[in-house]
């Protein structure tokens, strides 16, 4: 006879604790890496802070350029990994707040079978090994893009094809889609309750990079959100973000956020488009002219006329070669009023014609005794020199004075003769 065998309660599945620990590390590896970017944001701070406290007409070193470079990528790296990770522990923790399967256990018979015992079942085969961290960021993003937050925090923007990719090509990353209120809400939420509750720091980190990965009107909404009943300030270090997703993401973020009325978010947003690096300042004024924010436009470069001199000679020089001639000589008119020794210095930092759009507009602005200091600094340079006297010489009724103040410091007041070709002398 075959002993009848009684089932026992339904038990949790023994795959929770693994569950558990694996959160438990990603945590802990989590923490590792936010201390890791404090620490690396601190130094591109320190050393921001040593770069604008060289004088106006030292150059800065190469070395500290390259270390502020350096700091710079170090931090936005580990910024991205931190919400790669964040995202997956989230995963994590949403799987673990379900409730656990459960399996039947048999109990065992107490009597003597009489049915030869079954065949044991062929053991399972080993489960694949998982994707090298290399790798990964491609599940990750997929992950994270259809997450109830509607954020796309991680991955490497490759499409899915299967895991079938060529070889040394990458395509572009998608771009951002638009989300939902649900998930804008839900993604409010979070940040809140990672600042209050959790983790500041995860927070932060998800702000820092959070526009990079929404649209402009998505980002416009989610500050309003945060803004009536998120954290104090993180509105702003949200849309700050958007400095960092280019020049158009930003431009077209900043009109959101003033036609949704959001006069803060968009004043912050705009002071920081003013430490976007030089050569993003051509495709800067432009992607604000085609966003409606021509006048954001006219005021930064009237703020970059106070740059140091090295930077503002770069600034101009990328007006200039980018076909922004009208927008260089805005720039340079701006800088009309600094001393005579900073205009030197800037006139020679910059090659032709910049230097003449920059010298020939004093003569009509400065006083004659200012005139002659910078013009007894080019004298070394005649070129440079003719292009402040050429103004004088244009107006000579107009500008007397200045004549006569330079002919007092034995300065001269025509042009240099210039050799005549073999041509000219037979």
């Amino acid at each position: 006879m075959r002993t009848r065998q009684t089932e026992q309660p339904l038990a949790p599945d023994a795959g929770g604790s693994e569950s558990e620990q694996a959160a438990l590390e990603l945590r802990a590896q989590l923490d590792e890496l936010l201390r890791a970017r404090q620490y690396a944001g601190q130094r591109e701070r320190r050393l921001t802070e040593a770069l604008r406290a060289l004088p106006e007409r030292q150059r800065p070193d190469g070395e500290l350029l390259r270390q502020l470079t350096q700091a710079r990528t170090l931090r936005e790296g580990l910024g991205a990994r931190c919400l790669e990770l964040s995202d997956q522990l989230k995963e994590l923790e949403d799987r673990l707040r379900q409730p656990a399967p459960r399996r039947w256990i048999p109990r065992q018979p107490t009597g003597t079978p009489t049915d030869p015992p079954a065949t044991p079942a062929p053991p399972a085969p080993p489960a694949p090994p998982a994707p090298p961290a290399a790798d990964r960021g491609t599940t990750s993003a997929s992950t994270s893009t259809s997450g109830h937050d509607g954020v796309r925090t991680g991955g490497t923007g490759r499409p899915h094809d299967g895991g079938q990719a060529p070889a040394g090509k990458q395509a572009p990353p998608a771009p951002p889609r638009r989300r939902t209120p649900a998930e804008l809400s839900a993604l409010a939420e979070r940040i809140t309750t990672l600042y209050r509750r959790t983790s500041p720091e995860e927070a932060a980190a998800v702000l820092e990079q959070g526009a990079e990965h929404l649209t402009p009107h998505d980002t416009a909404q989610l500050a309003a959100l945060l803004a009536r009943r998120g954290p104090a300030g993180a509105s702003v270090q949200l849309v700050r973000s958007a400095v960092h997703a280019g020049p158009q993401h930003a431009a077209t973020t900043l009109a959101e956020l003033r036609q949704a009325g959001l006069a803060e978010e968009a004043g912050d947003l705009f002071h920081a488009l003013r430490s976007c690096p030089a050569a993003a300042l051509p495709a800067l004024l432009d992607a604000l002219e085609r966003a409606g924010q021509h006048a954001d436009g006219v005021t930064l470069l009237w703020e970059w006329g106070s740059a140091p001199t090295a930077e503002l000679a770069a600034l101009a020089t990328g007006l200039y070669r980018a076909d922004r001639a009208a927008d260089a000589r805005t720039l340079l008119r701006q800088a009309a009023g600094r001393p005579a020794g900073d205009l030197a210095a800037l006139a020679v930092t910059m090659a032709p014609p910049l230097p003449a759009l920059l010298l020939g507009g004093l003569p009509a602005i400065r006083p004659p005794a200012e005139l002659v200091r910078l013009a007894a600094a080019l004298a070394g340079r005649p070129d440079l020199y003719e292009a402040l006297l050429t103004p004088l010489l244009d107006d000579p009724a107009r500008h007397r004075t200045t004549l006569a103040a330079l002919r007092t410091a034995g300065l001269p007041t025509a042009p240099a003769a210039r050799p005549r070709s073999r041509w000219g002398r037979r």
